[in-house]
Parts: C-alpha cells; structure tokens; sequence
C-alpha cells in the first residue's frame, strides 16, 4: 500500500474516577480514529501512568510495580480494541518489569494479533537517576504492509544517530511517543522529529500528553504538546514539513495522510538529497582527528 491514514493523539489528563473510566474514554479514541477512516492510531509515551492519579502518592520504584501489575490488562484491552477496530495502535508506552529491573515499553499491535515492542533506549536523566528503569539495547524495524517502521520515544528522537539507523535498514515512517511536561522539552522533540525527517528524507508521527492533574502526581502530573506529522521540507510536501499538527495543549486526535509514493519522488526529485549525499569517508575522517587529538 502506498498511503497511510495516520491518527495521532493529543492525550488529555483528566480527573478519573475508576480504572474502567480509563479504558472507556481509549475505546472511544480508538472508534473515533477507526470510523474517520485511520488505519493506525499513536498513543502517548507514560500514557498508562494516568492511572496513578487513581492511587496514593506513590514513590518512582512503587509506581513501577503498580504498573507493571496491570501489563496483561493493558495488552489484552489493545489486542482486542486492534482486532474489534481493524486498526494497528501503538499503545504509548508502559513501564514492563524486564528482569531485576524495569523498561519504558512502546508496544505496536495489529488486528491480526501481532505484537510488537520497542524499548526506550536513550533514558533522560530523570529516568536514569529517579526512575529504576533500564535502557533498551536494540532498535527494531517492523515490517508492515505500508513498509517499513521504527519506534523512536521521545528522548530517542532527539539522537540522529537511531533515526539514521533506521533510515539504512529501509525505514520510511518513525513513530515517536513522546511526554513533555513543558514547551522546552517539548519544542527539543518537535524540533528534532522534524529534523529527522528532513535529514533522512521520510516521515515522522509525533504524540503526547496534554493538561493538568487536579491533584498532582511526581510522575505524571501535567503535558505539553502539539501532535503532528510531519515530512521533509521540499517537494512535493509542504514548505515547512507539516503535513498536520493538532492545537497546542487540547485535549484530540490529529489526522493525517502519508502518501510514500510522494516521498519516493522526494527522494528522487527533491531540490535537496540529504539522504543520499552523505558523505561517510569525510565524517569518519573527522571523527578519527577528534580520537587522536584526545590521546
């Protein structure tokens, strides 16, 4: 298939009163996506630490345990909402015990029951010093029938290094569910999920938490963010690479169509090919004169 409808959510923080409420109001996000015509649909980074509100103040290494208690219920809710819907959901991330220790886990599910997961692999310095979680240590490419796909959360983004990875092993579309609690953080992944897409000539969906907690929470408690999709700034998308962003900070779910026939002719017609116009030798050369100056 050479086109893809792409639903990305603005998730909102809300008062909730019961687990139930919770997985209500995603279905009905799901529907909504579904029946508008998507065919995936992108949640938040942290987005299943809405439920602490539901709990006492908890310490980082106890809300690990609480949510991680509730991983069955959240991959059984997906699979059947992605198989009911006939649509593939990444369910944001959730915190999964992984040994000793616990992983900020993207999961990706498709109607046909498949599975799959994307640890995070560059942990901010609060998820290295305050949260007990571990960095991934492998970055995967989905195979589709749109083509295929990577997950870069949030902070990943941020490391050009992953996104070009990805880019030579074939990638045209990287989902990247992201939580900022402030426009700094915020305007750091929108800016470099563009940049992304510029530099290596394919599309980016970006995701996040919006709102405030009434009572708050030291893991999740506000968000800010603008979702969007974003392609490289030429022909024949956009002059600045947007192809749909939500408003800043409401509560919605932002559609947008990606047509990877129109980033094939980007790729072979663009005014600019940074893709292909690396230049390895040069880089490597560099960075051997950085090695040597340091001993």
């Amino acid at each position: 298939m050479t086109s893809l409808t792409i639903a990305t959510t603005q998730y909102g923080l809300s008062s909730l009163q019961s687990v139930e409420q919770f997985w209500t109001r995603l279905s009905g996000k799901i529907r909504e996506a579904a029946e508008a015509g998507a065919e995936l649909i992108l949640f938040p980074e942290y987005m299943t630490a809405h439920l602490l509100s539901l709990k006492e103040i908890l310490t980082h290494d106890e809300a690990c345990v609480y949510l991680d208690s509730i991983t069955a219920d959240y991959l059984h809710f997906f699979q059947q909402q992605s198989k009911e819907w006939n649509i593939a959901i990444l369910g944001g991330t959730h915190i999964c015990k992984e040994d000793q220790a616990y992983v900020n886990r993207a999961h990706l599910f498709f109607p046909d029951g498949r599975m799959e997961i994307q640890d995070k692999l560059q942990l901010t310095p609060e998820e290295q010093n305050i949260w007990p979680l571990i960095p991934g240590e492998d970055l995967h490419v989905f195979d589709t029938k749109w083509g295929l796909v990577s997950i870069l959360t949030c902070y990943d983004i941020e490391f050009p290094e992953l996104a070009r990875a990805a880019a030579d092993r074939g990638v045209k579309l990287i989902l990247c569910p992201s939580y900022t609690d402030s426009s700094f953080g915020y305007h750091r992944v929108r800016h470099c999920a563009q940049a992304r897409a510029i530099e290596n000539q394919l599309f980016v969906a970006l995701s996040g938490i919006v709102g405030v907690l009434a009572e708050g929470r030291p893991q999740v408690d506000t968000g800010y963010s603008q979702a969007g999709v974003f392609a490289p700034c030429d022909r024949p998308f956009t002059v600045d690479g947007i192809l749909q962003v939500g408003t800043p900070n409401e509560d919605m779910t932002v559609f947008a169509n990606v047509d990877f026939e129109e980033l094939h002719e980007n790729r072979e017609h663009g005014a600019v090919a940074p893709f292909y116009d690396r230049r390895p030798a040069l880089y490597e050369r560099e960075f051997q004169k950085l090695i040597v100056k340091e001993r």
